[in-house]
């Protein structure tokens, strides 16, 4: 009995340290900033903010807005200011939520 106690202990131990490296690793990320670059073969974009600059990605289910209008990958621009939500990975974000500002 104390065998196999000690089993689950050592999975549940396990399994709840991956679910915090998940966690930890889809941390919520927001940017301000101006897009100085723009991948429109990968549909990625560079955002210069305050602290420097940020590789941003997108995929099919990012949202592009300016105001109430939804905008397209291909609207966006270089010069536009904007605001974005995603989720921080090692070397970029992945864009959940891209809001062009109302010049």
């Amino acid at each position: 009995m104390h065998r196999r106690t000690h089993t689950l202990f050592c999975l549940a131990l396990v399994l709840g340290a991956t679910l915090t490296l998940t966690v930890i690793s889809a941390q919520q990320a927001r940017r301000t900033g101006e897009i100085t670059a723009i991948d429109a073969v990968n549909h990625s974009f560079v955002v210069k903010t305050a602290r420097g600059e940020t590789q941003i990605r997108t995929t099919e289910e990012t949202v592009y807005l300016r105001g109430e209008e939804k905008l397209n990958f291909e609207d966006l621009k270089v010069g536009d200011s904007l605001q974005l939500t995603g989720t921080r990975e090692p070397d970029h974000v992945v864009a959940i939520e891209v809001t062009v500002q109302i010049n």
